[in-house]
């Protein structure tokens, strides 16, 4: 992996862990790995980041779904969609790191 895609990956992580850690609110969680997956383009496999803006988009769906000013409280489904979808990008990121 070359070093920008390194450093974009690394804040991608980053991002995840700030969410996990309740210093990001979902909104954030959304957009941030957006703009992110978009630098990349240039300097990773089209298909590695395809996977990535998938689970992004999955991310950002239960993103929608809440307002960032009142947060309501996710359901079930949500969240298990969301963590699911945190694991999976989490995954991916460290398989290109391998």
């Amino acid at each position: 992996m070359n070093t920008c895609a390194r450093f974009v990956t690394d804040g991608i992580r980053e991002t995840l862990a700030h969410y996990r850690r309740d210093d990001l609110p979902l909104h954030r969680l959304s957009w941030e790995p957006h703009t992110r997956i978009d630098t990349l383009v240039p300097h990773a496999p089209s298909r590695w980041v395809e996977q990535l803006r998938d689970l992004q988009r999955r991310v950002a769906q239960v993103a929608t779904t809440t307002e960032p000013v009142s947060a309501p409280a996710l359901t079930e489904s949500e969240r298990h969609i969301l963590e699911e979808s945190l694991t999976m990008l989490a995954d991916v990121l460290n398989l290109a790191h391998s």
